[in-house]
C-alpha cells in the first residue's frame, strides 16, 4: 500500500549518465513542495499505523489467553511496534526542531525547504532508501540500481536527506516503464500479502482491489469457481480466516463450463492464466473467445465482465476478436481500434479465425503493473 506521490507519463532514459540524472531531476523530483507536503501526510499516515499496530498485537495477545495459550511469546509483535515507533520517533523530533531553524531563513527559503529534512543536523535528518524498479525500453538502457542511485543522491542533494539501506525511516518507492512512471511512499512495513486473514497468497491485492472497482460491485452475494482442488482449498482458508465465509460460495468447474445457469450473474471477474507462475497447457489465445462466450453466456443484460489479460492476450483479443459498437461522438483510441478490427478484417491472411460477440460492447481498458509483468485489465457490457 503506498502513498502516491507521482503519477506520470513515461520517462525515457538517455544511455550517457549525466543526461539520465537531469531528466529524473525534472520528471522525478519534479516539486519539492509536492515531496514535502507528501512526506508530512506519510507522517500522520505513521501515527494511525502505529496505533493499529499496537492495538492489534494486544487484540492477538487477548485472544491467544483465551483460548487457553498460558505461555504467550510478545517478542514479534513488540519488535515490529518498536521499529515503526523509533523510526517515527526520529522523524517528530526532526518535525518538532524544524520550526526554530526556519525562523532565520529568507521567505524564498522557507517556501522550498519547510521541512525537517533540511537540517544540517545529521543525527534530524530523514533516513531514506530508494527502492527502483524499470521495465520495457528503460531496463535495456540502464539498471534498476543505478536508477535508484541516482535519485538517492537527488533527494540527498535536494533535502538533505541521509541515505540508509538497513533502517531507513522512510522507503521511495519509483517505478518506470513504457507506460507510465509512479513515485510513492509505502504506507505499511510489510506487503499487503502478509496480513494476518491471508494464510494463502494469490493475486495482488492491490489489483483484486482495481478490478472489482472497475466492476463496480456494491453489496453483493458472491461466488468463486475453480477447476483445481488445492486452489479451492486456499481460498476457503482464506475466508474462514477474514471471518467472510457466510458471504461467498465456492464450486468447481471450468472457466469453459461455468455450472451456474444462463443469465443468473451480475458480473464476471477473472484473472486469465498467464506468465510463468499462472499458466495453462494449451493456447490461451485460441481458448480465449470460448471464455468469454462462456462468461456471455452466464451474464444477466447490463452486467459486466473485467478480464485480467497479458498485454499478448489483450492485443491478440483486440485484433480477432470484435463487440458490437458502441454509438457515442467521444470514442478512446483504444475503443476506435476495436470498432475497426472488422473492418480490417478483410485485409487479414486467410484462414484467420475472427469471432464477433453481438451482444457484448467494449467499455474499457487499464494497463497494470504485476512486477515485471505488465497487463492490461479489460471491461466489457452485456446488452
Amino acid at each position: 500500500m503506498f502513498l502516491l506521490l507521482l503519477k506520470g507519463p513515461p520517462v525515457y532514459l538517455a544511455k550517457h549518465k549525466g543526461n539520465i540524472s537531469s531528466v529524473l531531476q525534472k520528471s522525478v523530483i519534479g516539486e519539492p513542495h509536492l515531496w514535502l507536503e507528501s512526506l508530512q501526510e506519510w507522517q500522520n499516515l505513521q501515527k494511525q499505523v502505529s496505533k493499529e499496530a499496537i492495538l492489534q498485537g494486544q487484540r492477538e495477545v487477548e485472544k491467544r489467553k483465551s483460548e487457553g495459550c498460558p505461555f504467550v511469546s510478545k517478542t514479534k509483535v513488540c519488535k515490529h511496534d518498536t521499529t515503526v515507533k523509533d523510526n517515527f520517533a526520529q522523524y517528530d523530533q526532526t518535525a518538532r526542531e524544524a520550526p526554530a531553524q526556519s525562523k532565520n531563513m529568507s521567505s524564498k527559503e522557507v517556501n522550498t525547504a519547510r521541512s525537517p529534512t533540511f537540517s544540517s543536523d545529521n543525527d534530524n535528518t530523514v533516513s531514506f532508501r530508494v527502492s527502483c524498479r524499470c521495465s520495457g525500453g528503460n531496463a535495456k538502457k540502464t539498471t534498476a540500481q543505478e536508477v535508484g542511485r541516482i535519485i538517492g543522491l537527488l533527494l540527498s542533494k535536494q533535502f538533505g536527506w541521509k541515505p540508509n539501506l538497513q533502517r531507513p525511516v522512510l522507503e521511495v518507492f519509483v517505478h518506470l516503464n513504457d507506460m507510465y512512471s509512479v513515485v510513492g511512499f509505502p504506507i505499511l512495513r510489510q506487503p499487503l500479502a502478509y496480513r494476518s486473514y491471508i494464510q494463502n497468497t494469490g493475486l495482488r491485492s492491490t489489483t483484486a482491489w482495481a478490478m472489482v472497482t472497475l466492476a463496480e460491485i456494491g453489496h453483493a452475494s458472491y461466488l468463486g469457481a475453480d477447476i483445481s482442488d488445492s486452489q479451492l482449498t486456499h481460498a476457503l482458508a482464506n475466508m474462514k480466516k477474514a471471518g467472510i465465509s457466510d458471504s461467498v460460495a465456492f464450486l468447481k468447474g471450468s472457466v469453459l463450463n461455468i455450472p451456474v445457469l444462463s443469465g443468473s450473474i451480475d458480473v464476471v471477474i477473472s484473472d486469465i492464466p498467464f506468465g510463468k507462475k499462472f499458466k495453462c497447457s494449451k493456447d490461451m489465445k485460441e481458448l480465449l473467445p470460448d471464455i468469454i462466450r462462456e462468461m456471455e453466456r452466464v451474464l444477466r443484460i447490463g452486467g459486466v465482465i473485467v478480464l485480467l489479460l497479458s498485454q499478448n492476450l489483450h492485443y491478440n483479443l483486440k485484433k480477432n476478436v470484435y463487440f458490437k459498437s458502441v454509438q457515442t461522438t467521444e470514442v478512446s483510441h483504444e475503443k476506435e481500434a476495436l470498432l475497426k478490427c472488422k473492418d480490417e478484417s478483410i485485409h487479414l491472411k486467410k484462414g484467420c479465425v475472427h469471432h464477433d460477440f453481438q451482444s457484448l460492447v467494449y467499455v474499457e481498458s487499464h494497463p497494470v503493473s504485476l512486477g515485471v509483468t505488465e497487463a492490461v485489465m479489460f471491461k466489457c457490457k452485456k446488452i
